[in-house]
């Protein structure tokens, strides 16, 4: 990961200028970041990416709202989407127990 992507992954105050760099970037570095960003709002919009990849990283990510991980793992056409997201949903409610 280079310095930019640590640093979008360690972030904790997030501006319009951050999301939209995010956004605009390659879909691997779109990947690596959905994994590790708490930032809900762009865990939503890169839930509707068209890659699947990104897609997956928001889906294993345990800072996306619960409603879209619910979305993820009924309405993805990806079905490692799908499967990543239905697991983050059990561990999430295993470890609210």
């Amino acid at each position: 990961m280079d310095d930019t992507l640590l640093n979008y992954s360690l972030k904790k105050v997030w501006t319009p200028w951050d999301e939209a760099a995010v956004l605009k970037m390659d879909y691997q570095s779109r990947a690596d970041l959905a994994k590790t960003i708490t930032c809900q709002g762009l865990l939503v919009d890169l839930s509707m990416d068209q890659h699947a990849e990104v897609r997956s990283g928001v889906a294993s990510n345990i800072h996306t709202p619960l409603r879209t991980l619910v979305r993820l793992s009924n309405e993805d056409l990806c079905i490692t989407v799908k499967n990543t997201a239905t697991k983050t949903l059990l561990s999430l409610q295993l470890t609210s127990k």
